[in-house]
């Protein structure tokens, strides 16, 4: 007897428990109900133009070639828009000393000055410096190589 109640119980939670099952996660939707689906508005991204910045390459003593960048910086938001405009000095300085670090290596110069690579070397110095909430994008609108001869 004492079995029979124990299997009448775990059949009934068993039954209880697949019968919730299907009622919250299995059922198909009532005929017509729409199914709620919330979005996020996109984001209001706003450029700022920086540039044009010269860097020279410098080889033994001498400049070898001077490259030129104009570069627009993308931002999410007028808080974050505010906020680079207020710093937009130290952005510029950040960008300007990791071109002269990133520039004279041979990886890049045998690149053939690869904007991508640029573009990628510069994001990541500002997202370390700033954080990866402030800046949206980075993008190298205008590169132009000069030789020095």
């Amino acid at each position: 007897m004492k079995k029979l109640i124990i299997i009448l119980v775990l059949l009934i939670l068993l039954g209880g428990g697949g019968a919730a099952a299907w009622w919250f996660f299995l059922r198909p939707p009532e005929e017509g109900a729409e199914a709620v689906v919330e979005e996020a508005p996109p984001p209001e991204l706003s450029q700022i133009p920086l540039g044009p910045f010269g860097v020279s390459v410098v080889k033994e003593s001498a400049a070898k070639r001077t490259i030129w960048f104009v570069l627009n910086l993308t931002v999410d938001g007028a808080e974050n828009q505010a906020w680079v405009e207020d710093h937009l000095p130290l952005i510029q300085d950040t960008i300007v000393t990791e071109l002269h670090g990133l520039l004279p290596r041979k990886l890049v110069e045998q690149g053939g000055y690869d904007a991508k690579l640029i573009r990628e070397r510069l994001l990541k110095a500002l997202t370390q410096k700033f954080g990866e909430s402030r800046l949206y994008d980075l993008t190298i609108t205008n590169m132009e190589i000069r030789d020095q001869e």
